[in-house]
């Protein structure tokens, strides 16, 4: 038992890691994406790249500590150290499709920025219509035809 939970946390561990770098890369992007109606934005708690850093800041204690509720003997800490890593890890993943939504809706509003996107999406408006690449065959009729 006690080798599944050190091979669980050491691969949540190597998800986590990739997936702190892509939302701390996130944060960064959209806080330097340059908007067509602003001068040079506020720096607060809240920009975007001081919020990302200081939710990765505050994950990786609580993965230690969940970690080490894992490991202990008592059943309700075991229960609640393996609770607390899975709700990490879906707050992680929750974190970084919502930045890459952020900058994909920022950067669909001023397309001749030049700055990539980071994710493709799967659906295209080459009509004005959506269209989904998956199936680029496939097109939404506008007649009735």
């Amino acid at each position: 038992m006690e080798e599944l939970l050190i091979i669980g946390i050491i691969i949540g561990a190597v998800v986590s890691l990739m997936l702190t770098a892509v939302l701390l890369r996130l944060g960064v992007m959209i806080d330097r994406f340059p908007m067509s109606n602003d001068g040079e934005r506020e720096k607060s708690l809240w920009s975007p790249v001081e919020f990302t850093r200081i939710s990765v800041i505050l994950y990786w204690p609580l993965y230690i500590i969940g970690g080490y509720m894992a490991f202990q003997p008592v059943r309700i800490m075991l229960i609640g150290g393996i609770t607390l890593l899975f709700g990490l890890l879906l707050f992680l993943v929750t974190a970084m499709l919502f930045s890459a939504a952020v900058y994909r809706l920022i950067r669909s509003k001023n397309p001749e920025s030049g700055v990539p996107a980071p994710v493709s999406g799967p659906v295209g408006t080459s009509t004005g219509m959506t269209s989904l690449k998956l199936l680029p065959s496939s097109k939404i009729r506008t007649s009735g035809k």
